[in-house]
């Protein structure tokens, strides 16, 4: 019974292996079946996108510009999918970068202008310009997010404006123009849209600029006496005076200039149907909106003509009065007539009180502008702004405590307005300022402070420039250049034309290892400012950087000139004359530091390294242990007097810094390259070789480290390391004599080791 109940399960066994053996061979017939014919599948598909690739080549074959157009289509597709496609947010830069490179793709097929003649746009090429009209459009992008210059960004504006994007093809007509203010092209193609849309308020101004490009273009000026025949009499005299100057009758210029007069009669219809009232004669209210546009636009002489109009017509409109003595005091020789329109103004019922400050104290009377603002202070203790602007003109007058004291007095619901936030912001930079120029550090204590006033003041009003600009300067200070970089797009988009922000945008720049563009932005800062001390200092850093020592010497030089209390200016002026080994200007630069700035640790470490390299030792032990008294763990201080011990003779008490400060941060090379020094000194070969190596480790081109460990090795049994040791230092310095003699030298022990 044992033995037939075995048999039984090996039977039962036996039959079900077989059985699934039998289901798996039937299931790997299905799927080899159904592999061969996916195989089919594939292979079929693959004929097909082949044939398919080799027609589009070969009907492309006579249209190699069309055929090239694939590659557009590919970058598109990137920017695409990096731009709007992701599932995460990526930031302004490269935001900007992606689409600036799918804007030069279609570019490169476009060549615009040329010649004076346009030439033909390639087959293709304009639905793809659509295409990244939609990219921008979806990504909120405008032109100044488009990193290019006047030239591409009039091209990239014809496509769209062949493509009926007329309002973003003006957008980028007038980026054109702004970097290139001297080609006519971007505005002439400008006022064609202008025209069509029946703006003849821009269309005027445009005309303008033209004219001020070539004051004697005939059909710019038959064209603008047309549209200002009845509002603008002067302008109208100016110009045909100009064309009876070059030969033209202008008695019937009307009856001669029918293709003229009919685009501005279908530009009238438009602006008509638009507005009622469009074509009647103009009241004060309109010219001095008028004004205040020509004013933005920096069109001085227009808008004082229209304001001047304005008063003709309404002699107690305060508004008018206010906006005259704004234009009157873009002129140094009118700033007493500015005031007296201030005063009308302000007798109508104006609120000049701000502006009557700022003329003040861009003519230099700071008290008088301090006086002004108290007095309607006494009067009006809970007005924001005034309160604001009072301590602002206080701490560019250098009184910060009188500055903090305005804003402490302030009421309760005085702060209920974003301008004391942000002029609490400023105090806070202020002090932070200070504490840096005292000890070379950030105090992150009041950064968080500055940080919140600054908030606070977006949470009131997000539309203010101001904080958005005070914000991105605290996060870079942070270290946060990301959100530095949007926080500053976002204040540049609110006040674009406030001088500070392309000082702003130079120095985030300068940190994020833009050199190039810093360069830009301290070009653009400088056409607004005039004798302003960043700029100077902000070169001065940028040819530092690029290792133009002598330039940017001259250049802190320039910067101490308008402030000699500059303390960054004098220290990096002290660290570039002690390259250029000028060590008698180093020397009286950190003696100034020191004596002024008596916390700062670099400058007592610069004064020391002066003394060391004018071999006077014992003094710069002597300032090097007053560094340390006050920072213990300056690891740099440490290095600094193992080396002087060493060179007076006491290098068994030098190795004690020395390994201080390797404890305190392993990865200095100088201190493991001043220890191996030591250790040579005393004969230890093989702890001074390991010392040189932990050196280039930490520093791959520390050559001096490289150039001792090449020469142990030179004098050793290994030539073959020595000449890979030779080679490092050549990777470093390729013109460096020793080792290219000691490597042929190296070399020769080789050959004759083989023999």
């Amino acid at each position: 019974m044992t033995l037939g109940t075995v048999y039984g399960i090996l039977i039962i066994a036996f039959t079900t292996l077989w059985l699934k053996h039998n289901s798996m061979l039937r299931k790997s017939k299905k799927f080899h079946t159904r592999l061969g014919s996916l195989q089919g599948s594939l292979n079929d598909k693959a004929t097909s996108l082949d044939l398919l690739s080799r027609g589009v080549n070969t009907i492309l074959s006579d249209s190699p510009k069309v055929h090239d157009l694939l590659n557009v289509h590919h970058s598109l597709e990137n920017a695409e999918n990096l731009l709007l496609n992701q599932g995460f947010a990526i930031s302004s830069s490269e935001s900007c970068a992606i689409a600036t490179h799918a804007t030069r793709s279609i570019l490169i097929h476009y060549p615009g202008l040329t010649h004076n003649e346009y030439e033909e746009i390639t087959p293709g090429l304009l639905p793809l310009t659509k295409r990244l009209d939609v990219i921008l459009t979806q990504s909120d992008m405008k032109a100044e997010d488009i990193e290019l210059n006047g030239n591409e960004y009039r091209r990239i504006g014809e496509l769209f404006h062949a493509i009926g994007k007329i309002d973003r093809a003006a957008d980028f007509y007038k980026m054109a123009h702004e970097l290139e203010p001297e080609d006519p092209n971007s505005l002439l193609s400008l006022a064609d849209i202008q025209r069509h849309k029946g703006d003849l308020e821009s269309l005027d101004i445009t005309l303008e600029r033209l004219l001020a490009i070539n004051p004697d273009n005939m059909q710019v000026l038959q064209e603008q006496i047309l549209l200002v025949m009845d509002s603008d009499s002067n302008r109208v005299s100016r110009n045909k005076k100009r064309l009876e100057g070059l030969g033209v009758d202008t008695e019937n210029i009307g009856h001669d200039m029918l293709e003229f007069s009919d685009i501005v009669d279908r530009a009238n219809k438009i602006g008509r149907q638009i507005n009622p009232i469009f074509g009647k004669p103009k009241n004060a209210k309109e010219l001095v909106n008028k004004a205040t546009k020509l004013l933005l636009l920096s069109e001085i002489n227009t808008a004082l003509e229209c304001v001047e109009m304005a008063l003709k017509l309404d002699p107690n409109n305060g508004e008018a009065w206010l906006l005259h003595s704004k234009i009157l005091s873009t002129n140094p020789y009118k700033i007493k007539e500015a005031l007296a329109s201030i005063k009308k103004a302000k007798a109508l019922g104006e609120f000049g009180i701000i502006i009557e400050s700022e003329i003040l104290e861009n003519n230099g009377k700071f008290d008088a502008a301090i006086s002004a603002l108290e007095g309607y202070l006494s009067n009006e203790t809970e007005n924001p702004e005034v309160r604001g602007r009072l301590s602002l003109l206080l701490l560019r007058n250098g009184s910060l405590e009188w500055s903090k004291k305005v804003l402490e007095e302030a009421p309760e619901e005085s702060w209920k307005h974003s301008a004391l936030h942000v002029m609490r912001g400023r105090l806070y930079l202020s002090d932070v300022d200070e504490y840096r120029d005292n000890t070379g550090n950030h105090n992150q204590l009041i950064l968080l402070d500055a940080l919140s006033s600054f908030d606070s003041a977006i949470e009131y009003d997000r539309e203010s420039g101001l904080a958005w600009l005070g914000r991105s300067r605290t996060l870079r200070y942070q270290g946060s250049l990301n959100e530095a970089e949007i926080a500053l797009v976002r204040a540049r988009r609110l006040i674009p034309e406030h001088p500070s922000i392309p000082l702003e945008e130079a120095q985030l720049s300068m940190d994020l290892g833009k050199l190039d563009q810093a360069n830009v932005m301290i070009s653009e800062a400088s056409t607004q400012l005039q004798n302003n001390i960043t700029i100077p200092f902000l070169k001065g850093l940028i040819a530092a950087k690029k290792g133009n020592l002598s330039e940017a010497q001259d250049l802190f030089t320039r910067t101490l000139e308008m402030d000699e209390n500059h303390v960054r200016a004098r220290l990096n002026r002290c660290s570039a004359a002690l390259l250029r080994e000028e060590l008698g200007l180093a020397l009286d630069d950190a003696n100034f530091l020191v004596e002024n700035r008596p916390d700062l640790n670099l400058a007592r470490l610069r004064r020391s390294e002066i003394l060391m390299n004018l071999g006077d030792w014992i003094e710069a032990d002597i300032e090097l242990r007053r560094l340390l008294t006050k920072s213990p763990e300056y690891t740099m201080a440490l290095v600094h007097l193992g080396t002087c011990m060493n060179a007076m003779g006491r290098a068994e008490q030098a190795e004690k810094p020395l390994n201080k400060a390797i404890q305190i941060d392993p990865t200095l090379s100088d201190a493991w390259y001043q220890r191996g020094l030591l250790y040579l000194d005393f004969g230890r070969l093989d702890e001074s070789f390991s010392d040189f190596e932990s050196a280039a480790k930490c520093n791959p081109r520390h050559l001096d480290a490289r150039l001792r460990i090449a020469a142990i090795l030179h004098d050793g049994d290994s030539p073959e390391a020595a000449i890979s040791a030779w080679r490092e230092v050549l990777n470093i310095d390729p013109e460096n004599r020793l080792a290219r003699r000691r490597l042929e030298e190296s070399r020769g022990k080789t050959t004759r080791q083989k023999i």
